[in-house]
């Protein structure tokens, strides 16, 4: 598997974060996930590092749907404001234990979000996920 330069792991269960960046690691696919326990402050830094470092976006955002104060959605909408050039190389992976059949549709409504997987994450999954979507990029 190819490794992803920069992902953001989006939950708001810190323990699920940790166990998801080590998934990550195991499966080579990401060095160091960037870990975020709501989406408020996802969503900020991502916006100040347009600004600031726009070569610095994520490659990928694992992002989870029922959070306090932010939820997935409304990270979306926030996220999809984002002049486009600069967040399309961004792959956004719905990563949620919602089996709801309007949540996977109200996905697929959104332009940046490349999947909808169920959680736990695995090593499985991700191999997936870069056959699907080629996240990974060359080191």
């Amino acid at each position: 598997m190819t490794k992803t330069n920069k992902v953001l792991l989006i939950d708001d269960d810190e323990m699920l974060n940790m166990i998801n960046k080590r998934i990550m690691q195991k499966a080579n696919y990401a060095e160091n996930p960037q870990t975020y326990l709501n989406a408020t402050d996802a969503i900020d830094d991502i916006k100040e590092t347009v600004q600031t470092h726009p070569g610095d976006l994520p490659d990928a955002i694992f992002l989870d749907i029922n959070m306090p104060n932010m939820d997935g959605w409304e990270f979306l909408e926030e996220f999809e404001k984002i002049p486009g050039q600069l967040v399309n190389k961004c792959k956004v992976f719905m990563l949620t234990s919602s089996i709801d059949p309007r949540d996977i549709e109200k996905s697929k409504s959104y332009k940046t979000v490349s999947e909808f997987i169920c959680k736990p994450l695995s090593v499985e999954k991700l191999k997936i996920l870069n056959m699907l979507s080629g996240t990974g990029t060359s080191k």
